[in-house]
């Protein structure tokens, strides 16, 4: 992997400067020009002092688009060439414009901060000035039944999200102190620097990308559906980073469940446009809320650059080689594991953490790197490092977790299940994991009691790896088997099955669950769908035969002709 170049040099700390802001915004995008008048309106109403904007090859220059922003002091465009630059756009801003804000946060288009305890992002922020940054939970929405992009911007088209223990609003967003941080880690995650760190709202201490959902100080509406018709262009479109493709079924899962009603944004404009008097009553609606917000907005202005406007990008230059080895190294790790070269994988990630030794998240993941190579003291170790580093710690619990599963001690498996749940006490894959806790001590009863819904929610909504839910319903449907519950057993495989739509062996297993219910017509459908994926495999054509044999006579006859 090679670093890619840049359209512009680093620029050295102070030749770009403006006086110091509290909050700015940091955000790359492509041909997102029709939503970012809305985005940039509702923020500077929200408290943000500046905007960085990094065009990465829009069709239409943001610099034309933005001109009234750009001239008003508002945005610095910032042009930037080539695929998946989200992190070297951020690490840019960092070293380039870090050193102009207190705050820096780091969103897309599609999403919004929406405090819920004020209507200024900076007072919020006031209390975490503590901290190296503030993880803010996700909560994604849905279309709200848009056929089309509805020309009441997103803010009030799209009303409608899904609920908070949908794995994907695990996803946080990062307000970080420039002077606190090394590099971006993610695009919702940064790595600090010693003795720094990021909390979510609750002060508890976040490692990674995801946390579970904290939403009751602020949230991020992540519009990530909007109508349609858009989510056909951003199929098209492909995305931002390394990954080209985008899952149809992700959006589809989203807008299915997206059945909740959140105005929250709504009621804070509202609050603010009674303030200066732009709505006539509180109980009116908000008609033509883009003007209305446009109409505030522009009655502001951000403080003047201390040296006058910003210069234009120079020619081509290198990214911060720092940042870009950094990536490099990251890389080969996943490549390595995705090999299952895991005494590769050891190796780069102690060479990542002799770069930043109090990464937590390195000392979990080379546990997990030590558990595959059957070295479960080296393991220990790791996580004992992290312990120390960050106790009771989500990141660190998980990791833990997973290794009293893998060496089957499942009753200290049970135990850190359970300070897990404190911190995510919906958290599928933890649920998941304590599950397999009560299957190892052979408390099966209460195991079901947990796991049925896990798998039944993990099917319907894929919130939980594939296979950990197809272990599940194997261990959970042959305790049900051995007592002779056959239909119990069928309804566990049933959502094994939605687990892993296309398997075979799955489908096989529901079927001889049917058929030992009694329910031959209901096996023989699942038989066909296995036979359709696999036309020899012998155990489906036998089982086939035993149904057919004792399925009525008349049944058979209408399948002949």
């Amino acid at each position: 992997m090679e670093a890619p170049v840049c359209l512009f040099p680093i620029e050295k700390k102070g030749d770009i400067r403006f006086s110091m802001d509290y909050l700015s915004l940091c955000l790359i995008c492509k041909d997102e020009n029709a939503y970012l008048s809305e985005w940039l309106n509702y923020h500077i109403l929200m408290g943000v002092d500046r905007f960085y904007i990094y065009d990465n090859e829009s069709k239409v220059s943001l610099r034309e688009s933005l001109k009234e922003y750009i001239e008003r002091g508002w945005v610095v465009v910032v042009d930037i060439s080539g695929k998946a630059m989200q992190l070297y756009a951020y690490d840019h801003c960092l070293q380039t414009f870090g050193v102009n804000t207190f705050w820096l946060g780091f969103i897309d288009t599609d999403e919004f901060l929406v405090p819920k305890t004020t209507q200024d992002l900076k007072k919020l922020l006031k209390e975490y000035e503590a901290y190296g940054g503030l993880a803010v939970s996700s909560l994604f929405f849905g279309s709200s039944g848009h056929k089309t992009r509805p020309a009441a911007g997103q803010i009030a088209a799209y009303t409608r999200r899904t609920h908070t223990t949908f794995k994907e609003n695990e996803m946080i967003k990062s307000i970080i102190q420039p002077s606190l941080v090394m590099m971006p880690n993610s695009p919702h995650n940064f790595t600090f620097k010693e003795n720094a760190w990021c909390v979510n709202e609750g002060f508890l201490r976040v490692e990674g990308q995801r946390f579970p959902n904290y939403t009751e100080k602020i949230q991020l509406n992540h519009y990530y559906c909007r109508s349609e018709q858009e989510i056909g262009l951003k199929l098209r479109r492909g995305r931002g980073d390394a990954d080209s493709s985008y899952a149809r079924m992700r959006f589809d899962v989203i807008n299915s469940i997206a059945n909740y009603e959140d105005v929250s944004i709504l009621q804070n404009l509202k609050t603010l446009f009674l303030d200066i008097g732009l709505v006539v009553a509180p109980g009116s609606q908000m008609i033509n809320l883009l003007e209305k917000m446009a109409t505030l907005a522009s009655a502001g202005r951000p403080a003047p650059p201390v040296d006058g406007e910003v210069p234009p990008p120079s020619e081509a230059n290198n990214f911060r080689s720092e940042f870009s080895s950094m990536e490099i190294l990251k890389a080969q790790t996943q490549a390595a594991i995705s090999r299952r070269e895991f005494d590769e994988a050891r190796r780069i990630t102690l060479l990542l953490l002799q770069r930043v030794p109090h990464n937590i998240n390195l000392y979990v993941d080379l546990a997990l790197v030590y558990l595959n190579l059957d070295d479960p003291q080296a393991a220990w170790q790791s996580l004992t490092r992290a312990w120390q580093l960050s106790p009771n710690n989500y990141a660190v619990l998980s990791g833990m977790v997973f290794y009293f599963l893998r060496i089957d001690n499942f009753s200290m498996a049970e135990n850190a299940c359970r300070l897990l749940l404190e911190l995510a006490p919906h958290e599928l894959v933890a649920l998941g994991m304590m599950t397999h806790s009560l299957i190892g001590q052979e408390r099966y009863e209460e195991a079901i009691k947990v796991g049925l819904p896990v798998v039944e929610l993990a099917g319907q909504f894929g919130e939980m790896p594939d296979q950990m839910g197809v272990f599940l319903v194997k261990k959970m449907a042959d305790y049900l088997l051995e007592k002779k519950d056959y239909a119990g057993a069928a309804h566990l495989w049933e959502a094994g099955v939605k687990c892993q739509p296309g398997e075979v062996n799955v489908l096989l297993e529901l079927s001889k669950s049917l058929f030992l219910a009694g329910d031959t017509a209901g096996a023989r459908q699942r038989l066909s769908q296995a036979q359709s994926l696999a036309p020899q495999n012998g155990a489906v054509l036998d089982l086939i035969r035993q149904v057919d044999a004792l399925r009525p006579a008349h049944h058979v006859h209408k399948r002949k002709h």
